[in-house]
């Protein structure tokens, strides 16, 4: 997972950092104060905080809803938070005209829940390289969320942060599905959890917002649990009292108890001796496991080739087509250097159903997998590598998911299938003529398979989301 810093906080560490404040900037006053308190909140629950406060609330359910103070009197107090408390801010952007004067303030520039279709906002974000926060809307599924990741990260920033906040269920309610954050993260970036937002009953006042404060440390716990990446409080010193979402904001004297409750991410992993867990209790052990498997993919990692490959320089007798970026040309060469005949090409789903029950010497896969969600990737992945008996050449864009999001899947899966004598080439298009071709090494299943023989050890199976029978595999 790509790790996300802001000032001195990282999202996707070891740490569960904390986004907290008043749901809007009702005065100077009441933002320092909050903003002090959380402060000494932060010192001694010893959790990193963002402090969060909207300038404009343009989604208000009623016009004679209190929106805030405005871009200018609402930027100045969140300035002031900064330099007198040194947090890092977080506001709401909601007009593109907006998003240059509050990235001169706001570290990160939130996209609210409603807005997270709106294209040109989305982009405009994107565009000043600050940290973008985008609200799952309460309408999307957990993979929908790819599509607006890729508009970020086709304006070349990849600094992401996705906030789970709930999904509609019915009229005026809200219901949080937590298999939600494993599945946003499998994007390759860190997941937040939006514990009093989650807790709303939109419109459920009729002119407002109702919502179930007593159920926040609840699902904030659930969520910790699951592993999100950090955490979303709205806080008031006076909840009733609010000018917007009163209903589910936290009482501020009330957070420090409710944080230092939460069993946030260890700093470090608990190593448990080999020797001292019997056979069945060391199978099914996530956390041995993964240490095992970090520990394999890291003694690995030095010793993966990455090259900047020209295909202009590539003698081949194969003429390049049309439009043609060198993957064919480079199959070619590539299938000669292995005197390997055999081969299918794949380009959609249909012809990897096609491939199904069958093998292949060589399968040339060419992007068609970067469209896909996680969940279809996986079991697709696992279709290639078991039709594949000697190559498999695949062409990804970087740009829709991260390079590292996709080695992680390649190294997995060649972790647990059984493919002794396969190659993998992951080309990923970096521009016209010239790709970036990433080698995993020829004997990098071989040395693990000598291990489980020596150890003989019952491997632990691949597991799919789309198969209720199994765990949710250990975040790797």
């Amino acid at each position: 997972m790509k790790k996300v810093s802001v000032s001195n906080i990282t999202f996707g560490g070891k740490d569960t950092p904390l986004i907290a404040g008043p749901c809007v900037v009702e005065s100077y006053k009441l933002a320092m104060d909050v903003a002090k308190k959380l402060v000494k909140i932060g010192e001694k629950a010893k959790t990193p905080i963002v402090y969060k406060s909207s300038f404009d609330k343009a989604n208000r359910s009623s016009n004679s809803s209190y929106r805030g103070p405005g871009i200018e009197k609402g930027l100045e107090a969140l300035r002031r938070v900064k330099d007198e408390t040194g947090m890092p801010v977080l506001t709401d952007i909601h007009e593109v005209h907006h998003v240059n004067q509050v990235a001169e303030v706001a570290d990160i520039l939130q996209i609210p829940a409603f807005l997270c279709r709106q294209t040109d906002l989305i982009k405009a974000a994107a565009q000043t390289g600050k940290v973008v926060n985008v609200k799952k809307g309460q309408f999307l599924s957990p993979w929908e969320i790819e599509n607006v990741i890729i508009k970020i990260t086709e304006e070349g920033n990849e600094n992401i942060l996705i906030t789970e906040r709930g999904t509609q269920f019915g009229y005026n309610n809200l219901v949080v599905d937590m298999r939600s954050i494993p599945i946003m993260q499998e994007f390759g970036f860190p997941v937040i959890f939006n514990a009093t937002h989650s807790n709303q009953l939109p419109g459920g006042n009729g002119t407002s917002t109702a919502g179930m404060r007593n159920m926040v440390p609840y699902l904030a716990k659930a969520a910790v649990a699951v592993g999100c990446d950090g955490l979303f409080f709205e806080t008031h010193p006076n909840p009733e009292s609010a000018k917007s979402d009163a209903s589910t904001q936290w009482p501020l004297d009330d957070l420090e108890e409710v944080i230092l409750n939460l069993k946030m991410k260890p700093a470090k992993v608990v190593e448990v001796p080999r020797t001292d867990l019997g056979e069945s209790q060391e199978k099914n052990s996530a956390d041995l496991y993964k240490k095992r498997l970090d520990e394999k993919l890291k003694s690995h990692s030095d010793t993966s080739q990455i090259n900047e490959v020209d295909f202009n320089d590539i003698p081949t007798s194969v003429p390049k087509q049309k439009n043609d970026n060198g993957f064919q040309a480079t199959a070619t060469k590539l299938m000669e250097e292995r005197n390997l005949t055999e081969s299918v090409s794949i380009s959609n789903s249909e012809d990897l159903e096609f491939m199904k029950e069958k093998k292949a010497e060589a399968i040339l896969c060419n992007g068609f997998l970067d469209t896909l969600n996680p969940v279809e990737v996986d079991l697709n992945l696992v279709t290639l590598f078991n039709s594949a008996s000697r190559l498999i050449f695949i062409q990804l864009e970087p740009k829709r998911r991260p390079m590292d999001w996709w080695m992680q899947k390649f190294q997995f899966l060649r972790e647990r299938h059984d493919q002794k004598e396969l190659d993998i080439f992951v080309v990923f298009t970096a521009e016209p003529q010239k790709l970036r071709m990433v080698t995993l090494p020829k004997d990098y299943y071989q040395k693990k398979e000598k291990e489980e023989r020596e150890s003989k050890k019952t491997k632990i199976p691949l597991v799919r989301w789309n198969d209720p029978k199994n765990k949710p595999k250990p975040r790797l």
